[in-house]
């Protein structure tokens, strides 16, 4: 196959894993309404078939961190949990109705006591998930890479034109596709906010794997420092 027809079919495929999960979470919230086939949908049904199609794309990234990089995520994690938490509390009602968020997952058919399993499901096979499939998979697709990222020796250097652009897409559709979810649980006029604060960690993810050439460091950072606020926070709305 010309090396011009590759490209475009590895572009084409990128785009197209890129923007199904919008009509797979449309289905599951809005016309199946139901929380658990919803991950089903985009974690089975999107994410995950397509990773491990694409693993050797990833692959060559499956490196443990090293001893630096479990400490700045460690403490990542020690600071930004209790400064979510704190954040919540003082202008959290702004932000958020926690009636009406219990309403969408009641609505879903979501159980009080499911809220453990959620939370471990989240943090750690969400954050897995993801990683392999929007950084490891579609961003990979798109920089044309057979083993991307390569590490930047000693700092040094920034991506080219064409991964800038894989990165700035990958981070888009990603951040946005939640839109769908975050309508749901924000007041009126957060909902976009939100999804901009969800483009951006895309952005930090796909620099953090471009800078250690590690998918688990993103897993990492993805997991313990933004998921896990994010269920901790969940679990003050939920009592109220």
């Amino acid at each position: 196959m010309p090396i011009e027809t590759k490209a475009t079919k590895r572009l084409m495929t990128a785009v197209a894993l890129s923007l199904l999960p919008w009509p797979a979470v449309w289905l599951g919230i809005y016309e199946i309404r139901n929380l658990v086939l919803t991950f089903a949908l985009y974690h089975g049904v999107c994410l995950l078939p397509a990773a491990i199609r694409c693993r050797r794309l990833w692959m060559p990234a499956l490196r443990v961190p090293n001893r630096r990089e479990w400490t700045y995520v460690g403490l990542a994690a020690v600071v930004l949990l209790p400064v979510d938490l704190v954040f919540y509390h003082r202008f959290g009602a702004r932000i958020v109705d926690p009636q009406a968020v219990m309403a969408v997952f009641t609505h879903l058919g979501f159980q009080r006591q499911w809220f453990v399993a959620l939370g471990v499901y989240f943090v750690l096979i969400n954050a897995i998930i993801e990683e392999l499939f929007w950084r490891g998979t579609v961003l990979n697709l798109l920089a044309s890479r057979t083993t991307y990222p390569r590490p930047l020796p000693q700092g040094k250097g920034v991506p080219g034109g064409a991964e800038r652009g894989a990165a700035a897409w990958t981070a888009l559709t990603f951040g946005t596709w939640h839109f769908l979810i975050v309508r749901l649980l924000v007041r009126s006029g957060w909902a976009w906010v939100t999804v901009l604060s969800i483009v951006l960690a895309g952005i930090f993810f796909g620099w953090l794997y471009r800078r250690s050439a590690s998918i688990i460091v993103a897993m990492l950072w993805h997991g313990l420092v933004f998921d896990l606020p994010l269920i901790a926070i969940l679990a003050v709305v939920m009592r109220g």
